[in-house]
């Protein structure tokens, strides 16, 4: 396994960004980047959606 592909637990110093870089057999390149502000809103509404009620309807 390539080494670079292991992320630790925690990072080892606060970080601002997170980014992935993939370049497939292909040749095809997928870049992303997120703000930790963009992480940190998702995990929150991740967390909401997750305490949200489950509502199940029955069919008729």
């Amino acid at each position: 396994m390539d080494a670079r592909g292991l992320v630790p637990e925690r990072p080892a110093e606060e970080w601002t960004r997170v980014g992935i870089d993939i370049t497939d057999a292909h040749g095809e390149r997928l870049y992303r980047e997120w703000t930790y502000e963009e992480v940190a809103a998702a995990c929150d509404r991740a967390r909401a959606e997750a305490d949200a009620p489950v509502v199940i309807i029955e069919p008729r």
